[in-house]
């Protein structure tokens, strides 16, 4: 090969990676400004020092997010993994780690190891072709999730969470479903001020430990909205399950609500047609199921027994005077078949606390706004007009 040719194929190669890498540095800017534009219909500010690629991969340097309200969040330089698409197309992202986080602040110190989004998605301005969980924000993501969370307190570890995560699937029936688990987590109340060292103390809870958990689904086509279920469990306390189910909640009315929030952040003094804008939608929303149920693990006991101590008395006496308030605190809805159901329900798990349930289960789905006028109107009416009940100690919820 002669020297001539050489320089010639080193000339266009060099041209050849330099126009690459050219183009590469325009898409990285242009994904960058893709979620900045997409963070702030989100209502969070973000803002860098310079975007580039590495392969497939985009790097935006000095990444900063700023909630509306909060202090900024300096995020580092963050890796967009497996980039691909464009802002007309939209963007997906096979996984974004999140550098760990270790701040000290006066005496506390706080870690946050493990943070990564995974199948993220900056969708494209028109959405109408997608399933109808992603016609509803330009961002969506498959997982989310978090290795640990750890504060401590001059030293003293007084709280730690570990396995948190969202997980969101997209159903072949265009149903979408999301499973979150806010993992399991600790607490030590020993350097918490002395009130709370002393009160923790006598109800036998210096540490706590225990998990947050649930799922959630909606079916665009019906706008049945439906959380099954949502659950507190602390251990050597007890656990508290909630679950509901809604109807009316369509793509139509998000897209609604979400029309009428802008207009108001946009004109904060016209709040006042903006809620009454916001009633006329609540209109459209119907109650079809509800369920909080307490299951007790020696919670009941402890509190019993340590407000009877600072009252003077007894845990048995104090179970007897709340059973008495019970009949009149709920005198007021003039509704004597569901007051002594309450009471019942009430005394019963007093007497042996084991689980207390609240539900809602009428025939039909009951319009928002029946509901409201009935608790405005006529509140002696809603235990029929929900067909509401309590019961305790019930079998199934043990």
């Amino acid at each position: 090969m002669s020297a001539k040719t050489s320089v010639s194929l080193t000339t266009t190669a060099v041209a050849l990676l330099f126009g690459s890498t050219a183009a590469f540095a325009a898409d990285a800017n242009a994904f960058g400004e893709r979620l900045k534009a997409v963070a702030a219909e989100q209502n969070v500010t973000l803002s860098y020092d310079g975007a580039s690629s590495e392969g497939d991969d985009v790097v935006l340097s000095g990444l900063t997010a700023m909630p509306q309200g909060e202090e900024p969040a300096k995020l580092g330089d963050v890796t967009f993994e497996g980039v691909t698409g464009s802002t007309e197309a939209g963007w997906k992202v096979a996984r974004v780690p999140i550098d760990d986080i270790d701040v000290t602040e006066d005496d506390t110190h706080t870690t946050v190891t493990g943070i990564a989004i995974e199948g993220l998605e900056l969708l494209p301005t028109d959405r109408s072709s997608l399933p109808p969980a992603k016609q509803m924000s330009a961002l969506y993501f498959d997982k989310a999730g978090i290795e640990s969370v750890s504060v401590e307190e001059k030293g003293t570890k007084v709280f730690d969470l570990s396995g948190a995560s969202i997980e969101n699937t997209i159903n072949d029936d265009d149903t979408f479903s999301s499973d979150f688990d806010f993992g399991s987590f600790n607490a030590d109340f020993s350097t918490a001020d002395a009130e709370t060292v002393q009160a923790m103390g006598d109800l036998g809870y210096t540490k706590m430990n225990g998990s947050v958990e649930g799922s959630a689904s909606w079916d665009p086509k019906t706008g049945t909205l439906t959380l099954d279920p949502f659950e507190i469990d602390v251990e050597n306390a007890g656990n508290l399950s909630f679950t509901y189910e809604m109807s009316g909640y369509t793509p139509a009315f998000i897209q609604s609500m979400q029309q009428i929030s802008q207009q108001m952040r946009q004109n904060p003094e016209a709040d006042q047609n903006g809620g009454m804008a916001m009633m006329g939608l609540l209109s459209q929303l119907s109650l079809g199921s509800a369920d909080i149920t307490f299951t007790d693990d020696s919670l009941t006991k402890k509190l019993l027994d340590y407000y009877a101590k600072k009252q003077g008395t007894t845990a048995d006496q104090l179970a007897q005077q709340l059973e008495g308030m019970v009949p009149a605190a709920l005198a007021q809805l003039n509704n004597p078949e569901f007051q002594k159901k309450v009471s019942d329900a009430v005394s019963t798990f007093l007497k042996d606390p084991k689980s207390l349930s609240i539900s809602i289960d009428p025939e039909t789905p009951v319009p928002a706004m029946q509901i409201m006028g009935a608790a405005m109107g006529a509140p002696q009416t809603l235990p029929q007009v929900l067909s509401l009940d309590v019961t305790a100690n019930d079998a199934s919820s043990e």
